[in-house]
This record gives C-alpha cells, structure tokens and sequence, in this order.
C-alpha cells in the first residue's frame, strides 16, 4: 500500500508539470503566431486587396499547425512508452505489470488526440487576428501593439545612473509590457516547473523528513522485531545503550495493537506506540506530545474523518485485557509510515502483553562520534537488531519514491532549459519583425549591433530576472500547498520544504541565465548582419 501511494505522488507531480507544459505549448503557438503575422503583414494585406477570403488565409496557416500537431503528437506517443519504464519501474516490481495486449495503446490514445483537438481549436481562435488586419494598413505600416498610442514616458534625460543601452532596455519592457509578459509568464511557469521536484526531493532527502515518518529527529534508530529473546534483548540493549559514553541522549519506545471504537461504534485495531516523546519532539499539526496520563496523541489519518474522526480534546476509547479505557486526544502529528494509520501514549497506558509488535530505540551520540561506526558495533553486538542512521532508515523506506523524484528532476530542468531557448529565441524574431524599422534606423544614425543587441539583452534579462523571483517564490509557497494536498493521502498534511539556498537561488537560475543570453547572441548575430539599405528600403 506504501509503494502504491507513493506512486500516486510521483504520478500526480509528473500530470502537473504535463498540465504546465501544455499550458506553455499554448502560449508557444500564441507567440509564433504573432512572429509569423507580423513577418508575413504585408503579404496578409496582398492577399487581402487581391480578394482572397480570410478563411482562406488562415487555412494557409492552420494547415502546417495542423500536420506539425499530427506528427508531435505520433513522436510523443511512441516516445511515452520508452520514458514510462524509467517511472513506473517500483509499479511493475511492488504491484503488477503493463496492461496485457493492446489495452494500454488504445488507452493511451486519448490524451494525444485530445490534445491535438485542443490545439486546433486555440490556433482557430488566435486566427481571429487576421480579420482585424486591413489591406490599406498592413500595406501601408505596422499595425499598433494593442491599438493605442501609448503617452511618452521615461525620457532619456532623465537617466542618470544606468548606462543608455540598459535603460532603454528597462524602458523599452515599461512601454511594451503587453508584449513582454507573456515571456515573463513563461519565465514564471518554466521556474516553477524546475524548482518544485528539487524542493520535493531535497525534502525527502533531508533528516528532517523523518518528522513525517512518524520519529522524531535523532541520529541512529534501532528496531528490535518479534523473536523468542526480544524482550531479554531489548533489556540488554538499554542497559548497554544506558552506560555507553558515546551516547548523548536515548528513548525507548514500545509499539502495541489495541483495539479501538470508531465513529461508528464498532471497534477496528489500533498500533499504539508507547513511550517518553519528550526526548524526541515531534512537530505537531495541532496539539502536543501526550505528557499525563489518559493522554494519547493521534496520527494526522487516524484522526481524519475516515477514520476515527476525532479533534483535540475528544475522547478515543481504547479496550486494554477486556477494560475499554477513556483517552483523551492532545495532539495530531503527521505520520507516513503503517498506512499513516498510528498513535502515541506515554508509559501510564499499560502495555497489551498479548499484542506487542516492536521495540524501538531513538539514539544521538556525543558530538564528534562517528556514526556510522557505532550503527556497525551495535548491529554486529545484536543479531536479531536492525540499526541505522535515521538518513539510511528513511532511504529504505523512501528509497523508490526519491529515485523517481531524482528522474523528474534531472527531466524538469532539461525541459525548462529546452521551453526557455524555444521561447527567447521565438520571442526574439517576433520582436525583431516588428522593430526592424526601428532597428535599422537606430544603426543608420551610428549605433552599433552590440548597443542594439544589449538593448534588447537588458530587457529580456529584467523580464527573466523577475520571472525567476516570482517563479521560485511560487514554487516554495504554492508548491507546498499543492505537495501536501498530494501528500495528505498518505497522511502528511502540512509539508515544509527544505530550500537548499545555492540551488534554487543560484544554480538553476545562472542555468537560465546562460542559456538565455546564448539565445540572444545566437538570434542577433544573424539577424542584425542584415544590410541596412536592404531593410530600410523595405
């Protein structure tokens, strides 16, 4: 069941991120739109004053949407049932294999033709710009960015600290911020769509992960399971831990099944961990760690509604040797582990002799012990002991999950590179057709290439700069709230991600960074080459 729901999380992180990529494919078709009519205006307006019908044109358009759709959408079928095996490898082994015969490429088939429908249908619509195109205009200018004439603002001579090209970057992206914020969203979505699997699988991989597990932070976990010597083994082991020099700090904990009455009176089994939950603190959702007696704290899935269905302060009835015994609930703590189905009692609650699951010990060592070391002495001293450091411990039990979020991962970056150098680069020409006047004039009366190209460099780096900023803030706060609806099945609620500042702050955006301005020099170097005479007599 735990290999099952993790599954589930790693299945709704890559339909998200695919929602966005098509969302993106949406905004990319938008974009060469727009570069295609403004390069192809005047002809638009030839073929307009010569009678052609606007159906007619824009079927010129539509039809190669068309075929390019049909052929993207053939590749990506094929392509999605060799990528499928790297993800869904835990499914074959833990759960079952492929669908047999040709089930699962029938199946298969809906998204790519939705999809392909979808796309037909937005291209139909942002056609609808060709009927506001007249002939006398599109031959005779270039057709104004939303209709208006925007006021003068940001006069050169008012700038005083940033060198002219960058200010009239910064003020070319102020005047024409209709046309730049659709890059700018982009920025945002790409961002996003990177940042949030890192943020996922540094949480998963930090210590700190191991408070969703159900355990509070510690350095070793020692699990004593069901043999004929547990409890002369478990005796022995605290007596050892209890004079071992090295140790800074030990609990023990005792988990037993209990019988318990649900909301609807009839009595379902609970495993109750039973021990001193002060030394190791749990964050708790609601509440704190049971101190008194009749106390017990409940697991985030236990005391949900389909389960128990219990609020700090109600009352758990728990049947302890045939005496049905009124519980208190002080706290709620999230717990991925057992089917996020567990609670906590401290040592008042009398131990159900018949029932006892496992013992557990929670250890930290003396600062400047190896770890590592004492894990091997304490597992070569107790055969029948499982000991790890509480970092290996939630690598064996998330092991699965976090290799497949590592895929996502390395595939999100690569994708986000791949939309950001497609976009910049479309953007780029969409832009330049419609400020090739504009450009040619600005060389004409002595600037050079490299003042126009860091022009358009200063304002596109402003637009991604931000983009970065907003996405990466979008991905910590609203990736959080979407990762723990996700996580909430497995009874983690409240999910805080664990930032590394140099990645998500620095490597990922310096990535972007890069391949935006290789985009950029790439595009103006064959663009602005062009002869002068040429573009101007044009």
């Amino acid at each position: 069941m735990f290999n099952a729901l993790s599954d589930v999380a790693v299945t709704m992180v890559i339909i998200f991120i695919s929602i966005l990529l098509v969302i993106i494919a949406f905004l990319c078709i938008r974009l060469t739109f727009l570069a295609s009519i403004d390069e192809d205006l005047r002809e638009i307006g030839v073929m307009k004053a010569m009678g052609i019908p606007k159906n007619n044109i824009k079927k010129i358009y539509i039809s190669k949407y068309k075929f390019m759709s049909v052929l993207a959408g053939i590749i990506g079928y094929i392509f999605s049932f060799i990528v499928v095996k790297v993800f869904s490898n835990s499914m074959r082994l833990y759960l079952s294999s492929d669908l047999p015969g040709n089930l699962k490429y029938l199946l298969s088939l809906v998204v790519p033709l939705f999809i392909y429908f979808v796309i037909v249908m937005y291209c139909k619509k942002v056609l609808k710009r060709i009927d506001k195109i007249s002939a006398v205009k599109a031959l005779s200018s270039d057709i104004m960015v939303g209709g208006k004439k925007q006021k003068y603002s940001f006069p050169l001579l008012k700038n005083k600290f940033l060198s002219i090209n960058i200010y009239m970057g910064i003020r070319d992206v102020w005047k024409r911020f209709k046309l730049y914020r659709l890059l700018f969203f982009i920025f945002i979505v790409c961002t996003f769509i990177a940042i949030l699997p890192l943020n996922i699988y540094n949480t998963m991989n930090s210590p700190e992960f191991s408070t969703y597990m159900g355990i509070g932070k510690c350095d070793m976990r020692i699990d004593l399971r069901k043999t004929d010597t547990i409890t002369e083994d478990f005796i022995k082991l605290q007596e050892e831990i209890k004079n071992d020099p090295d140790v800074k700090k030990y609990a023990a904990f005792i988990t037993c099944s209990y019988q318990v009455k649900n909301s609807n009176h009839s009595w379902d089994y609970i495993n109750i961990e039973i021990g001193d939950f002060s030394v190791f603190p749990l964050n708790y959702l609601e509440g704190r760690a049971p101190e008194f007696e009749g106390e017990i704290a409940l697991s985030y899935a236990n005391a949900s509604k389909d389960a128990l269905d219990k609020n700090i302060g109600d009352e758990v009835i728990i049947r302890v040797d045939d005496e049905e015994k009124a519980m208190k609930v002080c706290g709620i703590y999230q717990d991925i582990t057992n089917g996020g189905k567990t609670a906590k009692a401290n040592e008042s609650l009398r131990l159900n002799q018949n029932a006892i699951l496992w013992y557990i010990i929670n250890i930290d060592v003396v600062s400047g012990i190896d770890i590592e070391e004492k894990v091997n002495y304490y597992q070569a001293s107790y055969d029948n002991a499982q000991v790890n450091d509480i970092k290996e411990y939630t690598k064996q039990t998330l092991g699965s999950i976090t290799e497949q979020i590592k895929n996502i991962v390395i595939a999100a970056i690569l994708i986000a590179l791949i939309i950001i150098v497609l976009i910049t680069g479309l953007f780029l020409r969409m832009i330049m057709a419609k400020d090739m006047a504009q450009i040619a004039i600005m060389r004409s009366v002595g600037l050079t290439s490299d003042n126009v190209k860091h022009q358009y460099m200063s304002g596109i780096l402003l637009v991604l700069i931000s983009g970065i900023v907003f996405g990466v803030m979008a991905s910590i706060y609203i990736g959080e709230s979407l990762v723990s609806v996700a996580m909430s099945i497995m009874g983690a609620s409240r999910i805080e991600f664990v930032n590394i500042m140099w990645q998500t702050w620095i490597l990922c955006p310096l990535m972007f960074v890069v391949a935006v301005l290789l985009t950029i020099f790439l595009s103006f170097k064959r663009e602005l080459d062009e002869d002068l005479s040429v573009v101007l007599r044009s």
